[in-house]
């Protein structure tokens, strides 16, 4: 008896230690919480990993470059509608009479009325993969050999005549929202740049985006 007792206690203890570890192994699987306003996400495909704004912020910074191209179409209305002409003189005064209505137009106008600090945030670290580091270096140089020069940066401020525009790299294009036709992205120094084509004027600008000396 002492010895069928003994067994029975031995068995139960080994089957309550087998139950104890399979409830331990059983780990629930977490869901990854939804992006919110000033974060991103990451969609990854293969090896690599591409950032996704937040849709509320695209949104948001989509309306804001929409309602500043109903200032440039205003402002366009009020003169001689902007063409290229065979006249390099007259291309000239057309766009800085248009560049002139706009400026009074947005007299008001400062860094972040399109480029809101949310806007900005998310950008800088959606955009941080692939402009820093070793693996950045490409791109960098790409950018950098085409780059105009040095120029005082301020809404509403010029474009230098006659300078070129850097070189966007795709995988930077992909990250950012699409614009509506008129206006273009640039990076130039190490500042993101909204430019107006027609009136070769800044729009707003996110400062700091690259990194200066790597």
């Amino acid at each position: 008896m002492t010895s069928r007792r003994l067994f029975s206690i031995v068995g139960t203890a080994v089957l309550m230690t087998g139950c104890a570890h399979s409830n331990t192994a059983r780990v629930p699987l977490q869901r990854t919480p939804t992006t919110s306003v000033g974060r991103i996400a990451t969609a990854q495909s293969g090896t690599t990993s591409q950032a996704v704004l937040d849709d509320k912020l695209v949104s948001d910074f989509r309306r804001r470059a929409g309602r500043y191209m109903k200032v440039h179409e205003k402002a366009q209305k009020l003169g001689t509608r902007q063409k290229q002409r065979d006249d390099i003189g007259e291309n000239l005064v057309s766009q800085q009479a248009l560049a002139m209505r706009i400026r009074f137009a947005r007299h008001d106008a400062r860094p972040g009325d399109l480029f809101t600090p949310p806007i900005a945030m998310a950008l800088r670290r959606a955009i941080d993969p692939v402009l820093r580091g070793d693996a950045a270096l490409g791109a960098r140089e790409s950018i950098r050999d085409d780059a105009p020069a040095t120029f005082v940066l301020v809404v509403n401020g010029s474009f230098p005549e006659g300078q070129p525009r850097s070189t966007m790299p795709g995988n930077v294009l992909q990250i950012l929202p699409a614009l509506p036709t008129g206006l273009e992205y640039r990076i130039i120094d190490t500042h993101l740049v909204l430019i107006d084509l027609d009136a070769k004027i800044v729009v707003d600008y996110v400062l700091d985006v690259m990194c200066k000396t790597c």
